[in-house]
This record gives structure tokens, C-alpha cells and sequence, in this order.
């Protein structure tokens, strides 16, 4: 999903950040601090709230934060998640009327998926667990957790082995298994697993393990030998060359580590090479797209890399609404990649 918002020009360009953006701080600063929705984040300044987007951006922050933020920032978003799940798992994204997101005023929407909205949950789920050691939030909270696995992913595989979309009904609609979406299921699931391995839950670990290998296995019948390319989803015909989704979904496999695909990275990564020349100076779209920067430093490509963080931090001074709270997750783990540390 990608907001329409529209995108300004200023003739006077202001200087881009010095030292780059403090993604850290601003995606703190996006937190709803307020109101029935408090502890949610924005998606950008006076902006909807998009649970997707923003698990992708608290999963880039989780190492930097220490215990008193890891509770403010993380675990009190995850009670609030779990909190506002649809009697089916699913949840629904939240408008405000005039960006006004600290007021009562909203509306619910569908959101752009069940699938990925749950996977990247687990992911962030995990990587607060293993940061906070909160055995207790653990305890309490790890059979709603296998809930939306369950309903979210499990239930919607479908007989080729990759996860629908949507869950039934939704999925009469669109039911297409797409290669992004199913690379951000393949981590969660193996985040998921390796968790409930780790507490000792060894048979639900070795379910989500098994759905993760088979997804893995599907994705690789996506990949095309005679175009060097990954289509992006399974009712794809053929592989396509727009940039979004075309030639942007084939990093998602090596950015989410599904390792089973990692024979395909790097013809996958020249079919982006090659169709979308001049991506890092980010002239094919409004949005940045900064996950391919993160792929650009996972592949050892530092002056691609840093050049579309340089890209980023200009357009975040000239529009600020472009560089939205999963581009700053993204653009974080491509600076943590670049200085060394670990991805996530």
C-alpha cells in the first residue's frame, strides 16, 4: 500500500540533514499519543495509521532503544495491535480526518493485506522479545500470537504453497500470492519458530518451520529462467519491467533473508539493474523505496547504498510526507548495514 499524497516542489532546496536523518527519533516521534489509538504511530506527520508500514519501521529501531523505550515504544504498540484484532485476526488501518491523529475522530479501513500485516507483527514481536526479555508479555500474549499466525498465514496457503493475500472471504477478491508479501511471511514464520523453539514449544515450532520451507520452495517456481527474473506474483503470466512492483519485488528475498531463494539474488538483483537504471537517485517514483538501498548494502554495493540515502535525506527536507515511517525503517537498516552493525 502506498498513500496518495502528493508530492510538492520547492525551488529553494534546503540543505539535507547533517550526518543524515535521526531515523530513530523520527519515527518516535510519529507515536499517536493520545486518544483510543494512543501508542499507534502515523504513518508521516499528520498522517493515516497503517499497521503494516509501521511494523516496518519498528523492527529498524528495536536494537537502538533501551528498556523504558523498548516498553514505550514497542511493547505498548504490540498490546494495542493485539487489542484492535478482528474477531477473524485480521485488523483494519485507521484514517483521521485531516491528519488530526491525536483527536477521537477516525475511521476503520481494510487493510492492503492479512498476510504481511501478521508476518511482519511476528517479526517485531520477536525481535522485542529477544531485546526486553519480557518472558511475562510472552506468557500472556503468545497464543494470540499463534492465532494470527494461524489464521493470518496457515490457513491461507494456498494448494501451491504460497500464502493468498487475503484471508476468506476477502480472498474471492484477490487471492493472488505475491513475492513480497511472501518473503516478509517466510521471516515471520522463521522468527516465529525459532521463538517458540527457543521456549521450549518444539512442535508448533516445527509447523511454522515446515510452512516456511514450502513457502520458500514456491517462491523459487516464481523465479523464470528465461527472463532471469522473479514474477511478482503467482497469477503473474510473465515477469514485468514497471518498477513497482516489476523490478522492485526482487530484492525482497534476499532483504528478508529467505535463504532457500538466495541461488536467484543476483540475477534477480541485475534484472532491477538493468530496468531501472538511476533507481538510488529516486527518480522512478515519489517514494524512495529505501528496502532496495537496503539490498544495494546486504550485497556489499556501498556507493549505491549511500547514494540513495543521500537521495532520501534530500527529498526528506524538500517532502516530507515521501519518506514515510516503513522508509525510515528501511533507510535505518540500510545506515545500521553501512556502519557495520548488524541488519535488524
Amino acid at each position: 500500500m502506498r498513500p496518495s499524497l502528493a508530492q510538492t516542489v520547492d525551488a529553494c532546496v534546503p540543505a539535507p540533514p547533517a550526518g543524515g536523518i535521526n531515523a530513530v527519533a523520527e519515527i518516535k516521534a510519529l507515536r499517536i499519543p493520545t486518544g483510543p489509538y494512543a501508542g499507534a504511530y502515523e504513518i508521516a506527520p499528520n498522517g493515516l495509521s497503517n499497521w503494516y508500514f509501521s511494523n516496518l519501521g519498528l523492527i529498524a529501531i528495536v536494537q537502538y532503544l533501551d528498556a523504558p523505550d523498548l516498553d514505550k515504544y514497542i511493547r505498548t504498540y504490540l498490546d494495542l495491535y493485539i487489542s484492535k484484532l478482528e474477531p477473524d485476526v485480521s485488523i483494519k488501518d485507521v484514517h483521521f480526518p485531516f491528519g488530526r491523529a491525536n483527536t477521537s475522530s477516525f475511521t476503520l479501513a481494510m487493510a492492503d493485506s492479512d498476510d504481511s500485516y501478521a508476518a511482519t507483527t511476528l517479526t517485531l514481536a520477536v525481535r522485542y522479545l529477544r531485546a526486553s526479555q519480557n518472558w511475562a508479555w510472552w506468557d500472556k500474549n503468545k497464543t494470540r500470537l499463534k492465532d494470527m499466525a494461524y489464521r493470518n498465514i496457515a490457513l491461507a496457503v494456498k494448494p501451491n504453497g504460497l500464502t493468498s493475500v487475503f484471508q476468506a472471504p476477502r480472498n474471492q477478491t484477490n487471492n493472488a500470492g505475491y513475492l513480497m508479501d511472501n518473503s516478509e511471511v517466510y521471516r515471520g514464520l522463521r522468527d516465529f519458530a525459532a521463538m517458540l523453539r527457543e521456549r521450549g514449544d518444539t512442535g508448533d515450532a516445527a509447523y511454522y518451520d515446515l510452512f516456511a520451507k514450502n513457502i520458500a520452495t514456491a517462491m523459487a517456481t516464481l523465479f523464470s529462467p528465461a527472463a532471469n527474473a522473479f514474477r511478482m506474483a503467482d497469477l503473474s503470466i510473465q515477469t514485468e519491467t514497471s518498477f513497482y512492483p516489476g523490478t522492485t519485488c526482487q530484492v525482497f528475498p534476499q532483504v528478508f533473508g529467505v535463504t532457500e531463494c538466495a541461488p536467484y539474488y543476483d540475477r534477480a538483483w541485475n534484472f532491477l539493474a538493468v530496468n531501472s537504471p538511476g533507481w538510488e537517485a529516486g527518480k522512478l517514483d515519489p517514494y524512495p523505496f529505501a528496502v532496495l538501498g537496503l539490498a544495494a548494502a546486504k550485497r556489499g554495493l556501498t556507493t549505491v547504498a549511500k547514494a540513495q540515502q543521500a537521495s532520501i535525506e534530500k527529498t526528506f527536507t524538500t517532502n516530507r510526507p515521501m519518506i514515510t515511517i516503513n522508509e525510515l525503517g528501511f533507510y535505518q537498516r540500510t545506515k545500521s548495514v553501512l556502519s557495520g552493525r548488524t541488519d535488524v
